[in-house]
């Protein structure tokens, strides 16, 4: 191989190139070797995988970008990514290239496909190998290597600095956040390593399904160095099976026609649907799963057969509206208009760097209550109360309530100290609403409600937040334990993101409180005798309470006959 001129070289180091040209792969349809083809059984899956190896997009720092895939199942995700990195390790001097599995046996699966590639490939531009002691791993002359490692231990990664990393399935994975604490320090200073982590949607009641949710949204947003890509199951090749004749779409069908067909939804797509219904004994009990492990879109993959405490029947009218994607930390989705009534629940959050904060602003009719605004980021007391001044002052003056326990005091005074005119309060002497035994259900069956009836969400992140909704006050691990690996049990909140959702909860509980007013421009007739607090400002409904006769009539003294003594 040495001998190769630098040209031929280049050209082997380049996935895209030396993959279709090498490698044999074994045929999912026929089981026989076949060379390999990334447009095969994927439209774009595979191939932009292999493209991210070959050329990655970079930030603004000239820094390689980080990818994070989400797709379907049997999409040739792992074994793409893996044989990418071969071609990295065989043809790159001192290229370390580190694979972990989210269990034993997919890891040997991937170590032998990989030796088949190997095997197979020309004698004349193999590169050499040299003997080891490690367990799947497969080292060359040069110096580079690669090894396929198991998550399920939790153990794995630690002191690890490859130059390319691929993980795979992590929901599966034992804590794949604490895992990656661990390796991200090794690659981090590394302007040219490459990660890229992939896997199918999940259950909530795998062990890490809530930090690959937050992983990807995390990713779709952009931060840091990530990149996302998602990929809808109509994307494979295999996912589709002939249309029956003289079959008809149910209403069902004919609802994902409408809303996914424009985006390359078919029926024979919808017949492997059925099929995957028919012999699929857990989808045929739980339909919904069927999104999670073939996933039609990014949020509704996050579905309630994986937890949450809402039906997917209810949020499924939410799912399928027009969704604007979460650019934190704020954003209006309709300006303030004169004389509209406005709310803003708060969630407030501690200085953890754990702690989100998050507040939505609804626009309040009768019978509709409409997100218009929407914050939700990591921040202090302070910052947050001055931009629940600033946006509740634009919302003409909106009605706020803020969660009272713990921080939300800190937040409650300073918005007293700055002034803000339009407060809510539990009682007379104190400000905000209190999380108690009984007010947390109550609040969360107000959201309930609403979300059947009243509600109109606009924000893509709070839609699939409640799609993983499960409890909001559990316990958790002190700080003290997780820095040291212990497994005592805690007082802290569970680990979440659900943040946007507590702060619905007291939204809705807040708009139950605000005067209402009509869609149309005059109330019903039935109702002429209701006053409506439609150009009134918050001063002179205040005054209007004050003076207006009570209808409560005073309670009279029982009168008993006198007895004689």
């Amino acid at each position: 191989m040495s001998t190769l001129p630098a040209e031929a070289l280049e050209a082997l180091c380049d996935p895209s190139i030396s993959l279709p040209a090498y490698a044999k792969i074994i045929d999912q349809k026929t089981g026989q070797e076949i060379k390999y083809d990334p447009y095969a059984i994927t439209e774009k899956l595979q191939a932009t995988v292999v493209s991210y190896y070959s050329n990655p997009p970079l930030t603004d720092l000239d820094q390689t970008k980080w990818l994070t895939l989400l797709g379907y199942r049997q999409g040739g995700k792992s074994l793409t990514a893996e044989a990418c990195g071969y071609v990295k390790s065989a043809y790159t001097p001192g290229h370390d290239h580190v694979c972990i599995a989210d269990n034993k046996d997919r890891a040997e699966y991937l170590h032998r496909r990989i030796h088949l590639i190997h095997n197979n490939w020309p004698k004349v531009v193999r590169a050499k190998t040299v003997p080891n002691r490690e367990v799947r791993q497969l080292s060359f002359k040069h110096g580079g290597k690669m090894r396929i490692l198991s998550g399920e231990s939790g153990a794995v990664g630690i002191g690890q600095s490859p130059d390319s990393f691929h993980g795979s399935e992590l929901p599966y994975w034992r804590n794949a956040g604490h895992q990656f604490s661990m390796i991200y320090p090794s690659m981090i200073n590394r302007d040219h390593s490459k990660v890229l982590l992939e896997s199918t949607p999940a259950p909530m009641t795998e062990n890490s399904t809530e930090w690959w949710r937050d992983q990807c949204r995390d990713a779709k947003q952009g931060l840091g160095r990530w990149a996302y890509a998602f990929f809808p199951f109509w994307d494979g090749k295999l996912n589709q099976r002939r249309w029956p004749k003289n079959s008809a779409l149910t209403n069902e069908e004919i609802g994902m026609m409408n809303r996914y067909g424009a985006l390359g939804l078919k029926k024979e797509h919808l017949a492997f649907r059925r099929l995957m219904l028919e012999t699929d004994a857990e989808i045929r009990r739980h339909p919904d799963l069927f999104k999670v492990y073939y996933p039609f879109d990014d949020i509704s993959c996050w579905i309630s057969t994986a937890g949450s405490v809402f039906r997917s029947d209810v949020l499924k009218k939410h799912q399928e509206a027009v969704l604007v994607p979460w650019r934190a930390p704020y954003l209006e989705y309709e300006a303030p208009v004169a004389g509209a009534v406005y709310v803003i629940g708060a969630d407030p959050a501690g200085y953890a760097a754990r702690d989100h904060a998050a507040f939505h602003v609804l626009k309040v009719f009768d019978g509709e209550w409409t997100q218009v605004a929407c914050f939700g980021d990591v921040t202090d007391p302070v910052t947050f109360a001055r931009k629940l001044n600033e946006v509740g002052c634009r919302y003409n003056n909106a009605l706020v309530g803020i969660e009272s326990n713990g921080v939300g005091v800190a937040t409650l005074a300073l918005l007293q100290e700055m002034g803000y005119p339009n407060l809510f309060y539990e009682k007379a002497y104190k400000p905000g609403l209190a999380a108690t035994v009984k007010s947390v259900p109550q609040m969360l069956s107000y959201l309930q409600d609403a979300l059947m009836d009243t509600l109109v969400l606009r924000d893509e992140d709070t839609v699939g937040q409640l799609g993983s909704y499960r409890e909001d006050k559990s316990t958790e691990r002190s700080a003290a334990a997780e820095i040291l690996g212990a497994r005592g049990a805690g007082k802290r909140r569970q680990r979440h993101h659900w943040d946007k959702v507590s702060a619905l909860q007291l939204s809705c509980a807040m708009a139950r409180h605000a005067p209402r007013r009509y869609k149309d421009t005059g109330a019903p007739a039935e109702l002429e005798n209701v006053l409506l607090f439609r150009d009134m400002t918050y001063e002179q409904l205040e005054e209007y309470r004050k003076n207006y006769p009570s209808k409560k009539t005073a309670r009279r003294r029982a009168k008993y006959p006198k007895r004689r003594r």
